[in-house]
């Protein structure tokens, strides 16, 4: 695969075997089913509307009655493909880029294939969701940073879609649980998935979202915290246990594992973030941000829960932080 740029300064992209790409046999057979079920609707529409012994004249009759409507249901059940389809053939503006080379290391670990898609969904993610300042300005550096916060924990999914969510709100600093804005408070919130009058929305603090991209040391990344969170929340609430990721078999020595984990950090016997001993929910969303940020030292320091978090992620930035620093050292 190779990437080109027009004289827009743009991306084109050339695609080397699409057909093995997850995503995309995911999606051949979103059609199909679109295909078979608009095929069955249309069979037992004409077979209710037919008299017992319709004339030749009736059939035609009902089937230029029905044919449009199947065409027109057809449309309709693949309308979020058709527009993805557009989104993806669209260019990607190379100062876009630029900046996910320059604030997401993640991005950077990426082969030319993996840059693609990553770019791709980042596309998809920002035509379809809406990010907006409250009481602040956001530039693309922002807007793509919370693109990458929301791809980072699901590129292991191809054709993932974020529907309980609707709209990004960008603060200006932190906030207090009404959602006001408060630098003074004592119980002030970096990031929030909302729930109640604030459902489908999330809450992010401006410079603690730029600040996990541009300081990976502490470990800390509020973007991919709170869209763990979320993925979290799939199965329909915030426990730590991600079922849409986990299969049945491996939810009892998952939990085992975040108990010994958290027992680990009570007694002051490990490196992880503090915060994680709020419930399990929170050690999720913790544990998910020292993967992302420092997958080589996780896997030396919690190797059983760095090989859980790949299993249930279905990546493995290590061996992408190893392959990225080799090719670096072949240049």
């Amino acid at each position: 695969m190779t990437n080109s740029t027009n004289s827009r300064g743009n991306l084109q992209y050339n695609s080397t075997n699409p057909q093995s790409d997850d995503r995309f046999r995911l999606e051949r057979l979103t059609r199909q089913l679109a295909g078979v079920l608009t095929g069955v609707v249309g069979f037992l529409a004409l077979a209710v509307s037919l008299p017992v012994h319709p004339t030749m004249l009736e059939v035609g009759f009902h089937l230029a009655l029905i044919v449009p409507a199947g065409f027109g249901l057809y449309y309709f059940l693949t309308r979020r493909l058709r527009r993805r389809a557009v989104i993806r053939q669209a260019p990607f503006p190379a100062h876009w880029h630029d900046i996910l080379e320059k604030e997401v290391s993640f991005y950077r670990t990426l082969n030319a294939e993996e840059q693609q898609r990553f770019r791709e969904e980042a596309h998809i993610f920002l035509k379809e969701k809406r990010i907006t300042g409250i009481n602040t300005s956001i530039d693309d550096t922002v807007r793509l940073l919370v693109a990458a916060s929301a791809i980072i924990p699901i590129f292991g999914f191809p054709g993932w879609e974020w529907e309980q969510i609707s709209e990004i709100l960008i603060y200006p600093h932190s906030f207090t649980e009404d959602y006001q804005t408060n630098q003074e408070s004592e119980k002030s919130i970096l990031g929030m998935v909302g729930s109640g009058a604030m459902n489908r929305m999330m809450i992010l603090s401006k410079p603690e979202l730029l600040q996990g991209f541009r300081h990976t040391q502490d470990g800390h990344n509020v973007g991919i915290h709170e869209f763990v969170h979320l993925l979290d929340k799939s199965d329909g609430v915030v426990d730590g246990v991600p079922e849409i990721a986990l299969p049945a078999r491996a939810i009892a020595p998952w939990l085992e594992l975040v108990r010994t984990e958290m027992e680990r950090m009570r007694q002051g016997h490990s490196d992880m973030n503090p915060y994680g001993l709020t419930n399990e929910g929170e050690f999720f969303a913790v544990a998910a941000e020292y993967f992302f940020e420092h997958p080589d030292k996780m896997q030396r320091q919690h190797p059983q829960l760095y090989a859980m978090l790949r299993k249930i992620f279905r990546q493995d930035p290590q061996s992408r932080l190893t392959r990225a620093l080799a090719d670096m050292i072949k240049l």
